[in-house]
């Protein structure tokens, strides 16, 4: 009686197992990858976000002090010759409005104002002269908060002066731009020049400040 053989069974060398922990790897960096790679494109969209709210936030500031600085030239121009506290207005621009302490914050003397969309008319009342993390401050709907303060720039408070008498100490040094550059000092007017500084406080405690110069 013949019996078949049976044949030996194959020893397994592991090479299907090596293949998936290979194939195992490739797919968990590829899942790291598209991850890390949305996280960043997640971060960069708030960025802008950000950015454009405090501009917009900052432009909306910037106008209201323009506006307010119009009006005042067309009606009482006398006036800018005082400080207005109620305005966030200085007559002289010997100080730094920003703290030099804290370069996130307003000088504590500054007569800064806040400016917020539900205030009519604007700009809006005074604050208290706290810091700008109190309580008082005023948002907008996208919660970011605007103040700004106008600096003339002059050396006192008095009538701005083309002729200054350094010995006798008369007169109002201020920077004056002409209306005609190219025309003779006889033949133009000047125009004063005012700066225009805004701090924004946003969303994660973000600070920003701008400058802007008018005449």
């Amino acid at each position: 009686m013949h019996t078949p053989r049976v044949p030996a069974p194959c020893h397994q060398q592991g090479l299907v197992l090596f293949i998936s922990l290979i194939v195992l790897v490739i797919m968990t960096l590829a899942g790291i990858a598209m991850v890390r790679s949305i996280t960043t494109s997640t971060q960069v969209a708030n960025n802008l976000s950000l950015r454009q709210g405090t501009t917009a936030a900052a432009d909306m500031a910037l106008e209201t002090a323009r506006q307010w600085l119009i009006a005042i030239s067309g009606t009482a121009p006398a006036t800018l010759n005082a400080d207005s506290a109620a305005n966030g207005y200085s007559a002289t621009n010997t100080v730094n409005p920003i703290n030099p302490d804290d370069g996130t914050q307003w000088r504590t003397d500054s007569n800064w104002v806040w400016v917020a969309s539900s205030c009519t008319p604007r700009p809006c009342a005074p604050a208290a002269m706290p810091q700008a993390t109190s309580a008082t401050t005023v948002a907008n709907a996208n919660g970011f908060s605007a103040s700004y303060l106008i600096q003339r720039s002059c050396s006192n408070n008095a009538a701005p002066s083309l002729v200054i008498d350094t010995v006798a100490a008369t007169g109002n040094p201020c920077n004056l731009i002409k209306a005609c550059p190219n025309c003779l000092k006889d033949k133009t007017s000047f125009n004063v020049n005012y700066l225009i500084t805004v701090r924004i406080q946003g969303p994660k405690n973000t600070v920003s400040f701008y400058q802007a110069s008018i005449y």
